[in-house]
């Protein structure tokens, strides 16, 4: 007499045991921790970029609100109070970025007329630097009764509906004596930072003086950062106030170290 096994409990089993296997990375990857996460840096051309800064690959977590990164034609951006800047280096050890002025990398004539700030709670700029002031719509004059002759040295144009308008430039200590008396000549001004090794004497030298950029320091959490990457944590921002620095750790997160003393842990 033939037995037939019942095929009904081991259809079952083949079946559970399949989708284990078929769930198991999706599993697997809806694991990952901002332990993990944290620890890439970003990319971009050849600079890397960690905490405070965000965007691409590491996510808003990873970093401080106000330093997403964007990446355009292998160039870091930063956009700060509206303006976007060009990252052209970075010196992690000294929390400094040198930057340049994005809209006016290639010409001097930007859509819109923005002063260079960033807000000074999170940068320092007090490096050895001097602003040079950009005239925009002045008037057919030359400031100064002697100043004819040098007039073009600090004069660019812009065109404006198929109109050039004459523009121009001030540096301290430069041509102009009298910048008060230019305002009133020109409809509007913005000033940007520059080395002041690069300090540009004539108009000639002022576009490469704009993309030397100038120097900026972050001051965003330096410290207790350290404090948490020398405990092997890795530095981001609590979820429930972005602006607030978490340290994430193998373990879970904390506010400022890994295994803090006294501090439990929050979810991995």
């Amino acid at each position: 007499m033939n037995t037939r096994l019942d095929s009904g409990p081991v259809l079952f089993t083949i079946t559970m045991v399949l989708a284990i296997v078929i769930q198991f990375p999706a599993l697997r990857s809806q694991e990952t921790r901002p332990y993990d996460t944290c620890n890439l840096p970003i990319r971009c051309g050849n600079v890397e970029f960690g905490y405070p800064f965000w965007g691409l690959n590491r996510p808003d977590y990873c970093g401080h609100p106000s330093f997403q990164l964007t990446c355009e034609s292998n160039d870091p951006m930063l956009v700060l109070d509206s303006v976007p800047y060009r990252i052209l280096d970075i010196e992690s050890s000294s929390y400094t970025i040198t930057v340049a002025r994005n809209d006016l990398w290639s010409n001097l004539c930007p859509q819109f007329l923005h002063n260079t700030t960033y807000n000074s709670t999170l940068f320092n700029g007090n490096f050895d630097q001097e602003n040079v002031y950009l005239f925009y719509g002045c008037q057919d004059i030359v400031p100064g009764a002697s100043g004819a002759p040098v007039a073009a040295d600090y004069r660019f144009t812009c065109t404006v509906n198929d109109t050039q308008i004459d523009n121009y430039f001030y540096r301290p200590g430069g041509f102009f004596p009298d910048i008060g008396n230019l305002l009133v000549e020109c409809n509007n001004s913005i000033s940007v930072p520059v080395n002041r090794s690069s300090v540009p004497l004539t108009v000639s030298d002022l576009r490469p003086a704009l993309r030397d950029g100038f120097k900026l320091q972050w001051m965003v959490n330096n410290n207790v950062c350290d404090h948490c990457v020398q405990s092997n944590g890795r530095c981001g921002s609590n979820s429930t106030s972005p602006d607030g620095f978490a340290c994430f750790c193998a373990n879970g997160y904390f506010s400022r170290t890994c295994n803090n003393t006294g501090e439990i842990g929050g979810g991995k």
